[in-house]
């Protein structure tokens, strides 16, 4: 008999924190793949997802009601099959109180503690960005004749619709997806997703659909969620001036990620002022307008040093995605209310 999977996405705070309050876990970037893709790989189609209703009807993703295996999405892709291979009906897969996967009745199964299978931060993502899936270029897209492809260190891959403009230089390995314009820039073994505006320097970063760092400044081992804008000369740290280990808030607590080289985890519809200049390890929550030097962490929905008015920023951000070519706008207000409910809910 086929088995029948489900994805389990986490509730914030988790350890994919600031992205978790607004998209699926299993919509991160790995390997220049979205994690859903790489368990798709692993067991076939998937019957749906669990997950809070307002990241449910805001993605339009299927809800998982019969089962009966499930998945947790921050599971690394390379121990899926091993995990699975562990269980037995009626038993379940825990790491630190996390569920990592079970099979059968989740409720009486029998619990066994595991180590190693699920992702303890986002530094971990940008981190495998030295090892693409894809092992030859491919350039379909508009590359101008005074910009460079250097694919001596890695393969490039430009989706056709996406421009490199005159004077850029791209360093394997990288990923500029369609619709995408890389201007005067440096990138850098880094992912830039679709309708992206890109200047500057990009290093070992991630940059999500619809987000835009278009002007100059330095951003490095960093993720950047959707629909972010940063403004001109916004520039991340990635290496701490005593060459120490870089800590992370993980929506609890700060973790020692044990790197000396972290940037910034950057969440969905942060807006940068020009000039900005943002420490290692930091992370801004979804919603966030920041300014100046940050220097600590940066909660959900604060405009610069104040809470944000929730009837102001929905207008505003259905104002911004209305020519957006994306489902997220049929369901703006919904993940707003359900993300800042969820996230007061559980303040640190």
């Amino acid at each position: 008999m086929k088995l029948k999977y489900a994805v389990y996405e986490e509730v914030y705070p988790d350890g994919f924190y600031p992205f978790s309050l607004v998209k699926p876990s299993s919509f991160i970037i790995y390997r220049y793949k979205r994690l859903i893709e790489w368990i798709k790989e692993e067991v076939g189609e998937i019957e749906g997802f669990i997950a809070p209703e307002y990241i449910i009807n805001a993605y339009e993703l299927k809800k998982a009601n019969n089962f009966d295996v499930i998945i947790n999405s921050r599971i690394k892709p390379e121990l899926i099959r091993e995990a699975l291979d562990q269980l037995k009906d009626g038993e379940s897969l825990w790491e630190n109180n996390t569920l990592v996967a079970s099979k059968g009745s989740l409720k009486n199964s029998v619990k066994k503690k595991v180590n190693g299978f699920l992702f303890k931060g986002l530094w971990e993502i940008t981190g495998s960005l030295y090892n693409p899936p894809f092992e030859k270029s491919s350039i379909e897209g508009e590359v101008n004749k005074f910009s460079v492809i250097d694919d001596s260190k890695g393969p490039v891959i430009i989706e056709k619709g996406a421009r490199i403009e005159a004077m850029s230089v791209i360093y394997g390995p990288a990923y500029i997806s369609a619709g995408s314009v890389i201007s005067f820039a440096k990138v850098a073994m880094s992912y830039v997703g679709k309708y992206c505006r890109i200047g500057g320097e990009l290093e070992r970063s991630i940059i999500e659909d619809f987000a835009n760092k278009a002007h100059f400044g330095f951003v490095g081992d960093s993720y950047i969620g959707s629909y972010s804008n940063l403004g001109a000369g916004t520039t991340t740290s990635n290496l701490k001036n005593t060459y120490g280990t870089i800590k992370v808030f993980n929506g609890r607590e700060k973790v020692d990620t044990g790197k000396m080289k972290v940037g910034a985890f950057i969440g969905d519809f942060v807006r940068s002022s020009i000039n900005t200049s943002i420490m290692s390890g930091k992370t801004i929550g979804p919603f966030s307008h920041v300014t100046g030097t940050v220097k600590s962490d940066i909660k959900p929905f604060l405009f610069y040093d104040m809470p944000m008015d929730l009837t102001k920023l929905i207008e505003q951000t259905k104002r911004y995605i209305a020519s957006k070519n994306t489902r997220l706008k049929a369901h703006i207000e919904e993940l707003i209310n359900g993300a800042y409910k969820t996230f007061s809910d559980n303040k640190a």
